[in-house]
């Protein structure tokens, strides 16, 4: 016999619960029978269920192996509980109910104010961007446009610790976020928060590396979208004209802002043949992606 989910979240079961590895299995039994929707960090249960756990107690979730057997007191359980119950019933992504995500190993606080950050650029900045051939292979000035959270802007700080980085974004609550971000990351005199519609507010003239990830989904496909992407602001989701608007904008006006032989990095997912066929003259380099995720182009200001 199949247990259902009614007997599963009983809230006398936290009372069973006693270790991490305990409430992780019982967790993806729950997230199994549920009917969710998983794209925001994970792609299965159990990663879900790690993903909600190790940050609630103040681990990244690739310690799990380390603290599996740990014992959990009974305000933690019935803390993860309550996030279980809100996960399933309301459909809320993990990120929002945890706070905290790590996006290229680097820790992040999340609101519904941004996106919950899950680009594939991720893989480019991790691997060094091998498969990209940057100015110098060290660019000085960077400008991440679309920023969010900030979280492109800070991994790149990183790997890149004698840039200066800009991040805009047009969303005001976007940019207190990524200012927190920033903070928490000690890089206040390396990255720059500006808000900003796209390039109309910079100061600095030009760049050597532009890296977005703009809105692109269409306003129609609204619709379509599984429950737990209505809780992200949709400023940070769609664009007009089939979801091209601003991803036209700056294939348009980047050439201004970028040096010679600067290189503009842009995420498009599926509006990739609709860029293709808009912009035949246009020489994209389209990047492979290994771990998942499509369409990220590469335009060099020739």
């Amino acid at each position: 016999m199949v247990i259902k989910l009614k007997y599963l979240l009983n809230e006398k079961i936290i009372n069973e619960l006693l270790s991490v590895q305990d409430i992780i299995r019982w967790i993806t039994s729950c997230f199994s029978i549920s009917n969710l929707w998983y794209g925001h960090g994970s792609n299965n249960p159990w990663d879900e269920a790690i993903n909600l756990v190790l940050p609630l107690l103040g681990l990244p979730p690739y310690l799990y192996k380390k603290v599996y057997k740990s014992k959990l007191s009974f305000k933690e359980r019935e803390l993860i509980y309550q996030l279980v119950y809100k996960r399933i019933k309301k459909r809320i992504p993990v990120v929002y109910l945890t706070k905290k995500t790590w996006f290229c190993g680097y820790e992040l606080y999340i609101d519904n104010r941004v996106l919950i950050p899950r680009s594939p650029i991720a893989e480019l900045i991790n691997n060094k961007f091998k498969s990209v051939i940057l100015p110098n292979n060290k660019p000085k000035y960077i400008l991440d446009l679309c920023t969010g959270s900030g979280c492109i802007a800070i991994a790149c700080s990183y790997l890149f610790p004698n840039s200066h980085i800009d991040a805009v974004d047009i969303s005001v609550d976007a940019i207190n976020v990524a200012e927190y971000n920033i903070q928490l990351h000690g890089l206040e005199n390396r990255i720059t928060p500006i808000c900003s519609n796209l390039f109309n507010n910079l100061t600095k003239s030009t760049y050597d590396l532009i890296i977005t990830n703009p809105p692109y989904v269409d306003k129609r496909e609204i619709k379509y979208l599984p429950r737990e992407y209505l809780y992200e602001p949709k400023i940070g989701l769609f664009s007009k004209n089939n979801g091209m608007e601003i991803i036209d904008k700056i294939i348009s006006q980047s050439p201004f802002y970028l040096k010679k032989n600067g290189i503009l990095i842009c995420e498009v997912g599926n509006k990739m043949l609709n860029i293709i066929e808009k912009y035949p003259k246009i020489c994209f380099q389209w990047l492979d992606i290994k771990n998942g995720g499509i369409g990220i182009f590469k335009i060099e200001n020739i």
